[in-house]
């Protein structure tokens, strides 16, 4: 099992990615885990959101396969979604 530390949001909001998680948080997406994993490597999380945002929140996919990926992912993470 991968062994990593969570990052504090607050702390997080202290750096360049203050924006992506005030509004993940507004938006209640990504989860704030997210930013909490990614966040090691700030660069690689902005760029991460930005490809989130990208494909969930400005129409690059369409709705069903959006759906098909919530489906996918909690089946995998063995979630009752």
């Amino acid at each position: 099992m991968a062994n990593i530390t969570l990052l504090d949001i607050e702390e997080l909001k202290k750096t360049k990615l203050k924006p992506y998680v005030e509004k993940s948080l507004e938006l209640r997406a990504p989860d704030p885990g997210f930013h909490a994993v990614m966040g090691h490597n700030i660069d690689l999380a902005e760029k991460f959101y930005l490809a989130w945002v990208g494909a969930f929140n400005e129409g690059a996919l369409s709705h069903r396969l959006k759906e098909v990926i919530r489906v996918m992912l909690s089946r995998m993470a063995h979630c009752s979604y």
